[in-house]
């Protein structure tokens, strides 16, 4: 390789490498990230699933789900993935608009070590915008948004979507085409 040709190959990389990091990540995720009141909402029903306060989440939840809701469904179930409650306080906008969202935060640890540490530890949740305020809602085929693809290049490791007419419900891993992913179980 001559000099010229390096010199190219390394203007060429650091342009990409300039216009990747300077591009905004996507619009959605931009406008739900500059809302806090998502984020806020969120981070509570996070904070409230995490501690097993059943009353904390109900204001949080659905009203046709929240009378319904009980201690039991804030837990993974005996037959999944055994697990330990460890939520970081973190919590990401996975996609959102202005009328719905899905969000997400590390919310376990597995309790075996036959489990890898990426496996079982997330949790997402839908959320929609109801009367100026986020609630958690349970998705239904359309709203889960299940990114599986037959030939998708991109390992998404398995997590658990809180559905409040149901209780945690696991997502399996898949491959999909997109780098991240933003699906959750359907609910409904």
């Amino acid at each position: 390789m001559t000099l010229s040709s390096r010199l190219l190959a390394l203007v060429s990389t650091v342009a990409i490498a300039a216009a990747i990091a300077l591009s905004p990540a996507s619009p959605r995720a931009e406008e739900a990230a500059a809302d806090p009141d998502l984020t806020a909402a969120a981070q509570k029903a996070f904070k409230a699933i995490a501690d097993g306060d059943v009353d904390a989440l109900k204001p949080l939840v659905e009203k046709k789900y929240a009378k319904k809701l009980t201690a039991d469904e804030l837990r993974p179930p005996q037959t999944g993935p055994k697990v330990a409650v460890a939520y970081d306080g973190n919590v990401r906008v996975m996609r959102a608009d202005a009328k719905e969202a899905v969000v997400e935060a590390n919310m376990f640890t597995p309790s075996s070590n036959d489990i890898p540490k990426g496996e079982a530890s997330k949790l997402t949740m839908f959320m929609e915008k109801e009367k100026g305020g986020w609630v958690v809602d349970a998705p239904d085929k359309r709203e889960a948004a299940n990114d599986a693809t037959m030939n998708g290049g991109w390992y998404h490791p398995g997590a658990f979507t809180f559905c409040p007419n149901k209780g945690l419900d696991y997502l399996g891993s898949h491959f999909s085409n997109k780098l991240n992913c933003q699906a959750t179980a359907v609910c409904r």
